[in-house]
């Protein structure tokens, strides 16, 4: 080994470490300069500092703030998390914080993620690391710091606008996570896809208790069963738009971020919600209620917008201490995130909280659906002294509502149980 013969090879290594260390030492023993020396020494202490400008001057290039942010602002629209969802692809982390600046994730390990905060509005998923989770904010635009509306109640705007005409720049884009806190009730609504099975058992259950809920249908499931869509208008539920074809609209299946997808645009927004809306009329005689669920919960500011602009308010789901989305669109067992019937059923039941939007699905591929255990989830809500409402009374109460919601939480229909 190396020319040489050794008792071991725990000695070889023991010379090699050696040798290489009196090469060092024969480098360092060259004289340098004392100014030099020094120098090198400033650069090294420097170098942090140096980094930390770059970032800085990359970050201003983004958006160069007009002029300096006050304080106080900064202190009014504080970052903070409003929930820690578990996915499939890992924690799903929302919350607020002020417009136009970066969030950042923090976890006992350190530093976790980044990302750009919409409609003041963050998002991180995929998160692996344990929590509990800290966020910060740092602005990039004038707009960080100006006081953001209060998290998961629409947007502040009168109405969505007329269909054709164009928001101003920037301008709110409608979404509904969650009603009015000091309401004592939750909205348990559905999506109906391609599946029908199971739907029969749950609208029998919902009619047997006299609750009205809302209920978001594709194109696809009213053209596939038209008098599945005939019994939910004529038993009074409101019946929201859920696209044509369930398409998705951002990348997020790709890359974990809610960037508009490649060739989806106002256009085809617009006709995936029209062209189900003329389906749903000529099925049923009626019109759908002017609110709509973006398929997979894919969708930003700019596509929430273009909704708007044809005359719908998105609603979505409240991600709630651990999320009140049932999970009940995953059938297989052994996939991230399954939970039988019964879990399902129990977790919604200890997690619902005053104004929380509830995502269950109206058919489905599980062996285990969770349709057959809905009794439980309606007797375990009203014991809690829930209410069971609908998104457009959850809008009226907020005063937030378009006017011609008021049509579809009429007084005058029979009460929510």
């Amino acid at each position: 080994m190396r020319g040489h013969l050794y008792c071991s090879p725990r000695c070889s290594r023991d010379d090699g470490r050696h040798a290489a260390w009196s090469s060092i030492r024969a480098r360092l023993d060259v004289p340098v300069r004392p100014g030099l020396a020094i120098a090198a020494v400033a650069l090294a202490a420097a170098a942090p500092t140096v980094t930390a400008l770059r970032a800085v001057s990359r970050l201003e290039r983004l958006d160069p703030p007009a002029r300096p942010i006050a304080a106080r602002r900064l202190r009014d629209a504080a970052p903070a998390i409003e929930s820690v969802q578990e996915t499939a692809a890992g924690i799903r982390v929302t919350g607020h914080a002020p417009e136009g600046s970066a969030a950042f994730l923090f976890t006992p390990a350190g530093f976790a993620a980044a990302t750009s905060v919409s409609g003041g509005r963050f998002q991180f998923d995929g998160v692996r690391a344990p929590g509990p989770y800290r966020v910060g904010a740092i602005p990039l635009s004038e707009e960080a710091g100006a006081p953001t509306p209060q998290p998961g109640l629409p947007s502040p705007v009168a109405a969505p606008p007329p269909v054709g005409s164009e928001p101003k720049r920037g301008g709110a884009a409608p979404d509904l996570t969650r009603g009015p806190r000091e309401w004592r009730a939750v909205a348990v609504t559905f999506d109906a896809g391609a599946s029908d099975r199971g739907a029969p058992e749950i609208l029998d259950l919902l009619a047997a208790r006299g609750i009205r809920t809302t209920i978001f249908l594709t194109g696809e499931f009213i053209r596939r069963y038209p008098t599945l869509a005939r019994r939910i208008a004529q038993e009074g539920h409101e019946v929201g738009n859920h696209t044509t074809g369930h398409p998705r609209l951002t990348t997020y299946a790709l890359d974990g971020r809610q960037a508009t997808r490649a060739g989806v645009d106002r256009d085809f927004v617009q006709r995936e919600l029209r062209t189900t809306a003329a389906l749903y009329r000529e099925v049923t005689g009626g019109d759908m209620a002017p609110l709509w669920r973006a398929p997979y919960g894919e969708h930003n500011a700019e596509i929430r917008r273009w909704a708007a602009e044809a005359g719908y308010w998105h609603v979505g789901w409240t991600a709630g201490r651990a999320g009140l989305d049932g999970m009940d669109w995953i059938s297989d067992p052994a996939a991230p995130g399954y939970r039988a019937s019964e879990e399902v059923v129990d977790r919604l039941v200890r997690r619902a909280e005053n104004g929380g939007i509830v995502l269950l699905h109206l058919g489905s591929e599980r062996d285990d659906p969770v349709g057959g255990k809905l009794a439980g989830l309606f007797d375990g809500l009203a014991a809690r002294g829930f209410r069971f409402a609908r998104a457009s009374e959850f809008l009226l109460r907020a005063g937030q509502t378009p006017e011609r919601l008021a049509s579809f939480a009429s007084p005058a229909a029979p009460p929510s149980r």
